[in-house]
């Protein structure tokens, strides 16, 4: 590595489920982020979100984005 500094994003795969054991009533979704150009982690949100919105699954419905 030429002496630059790299960093390398973490692996997340967005319809993984995270439950915190301190408050198992929210379920959170972890995308790997977007990076100018990353054409398809945005297709992937935008796939998640349009398919979250779609279920008549309360469970399953997206409650909040941050």
């Amino acid at each position: 590595m030429n002496g630059t500094n790299y960093v390398q994003r973490g692996l997340h795969n967005i319809e993984d489920e995270l439950i915190f054991q301190s408050n198992q009533g929210f379920i959170f979704h972890d995308s790997r982020g977007f990076e100018t150009g990353s054409v398809n982690e945005l297709n992937l949100m935008k796939d998640f979100v349009a398919d979250r919105a779609a279920t008549m699954k309360l469970g399953k419905r997206i409650h909040v984005i941050w």
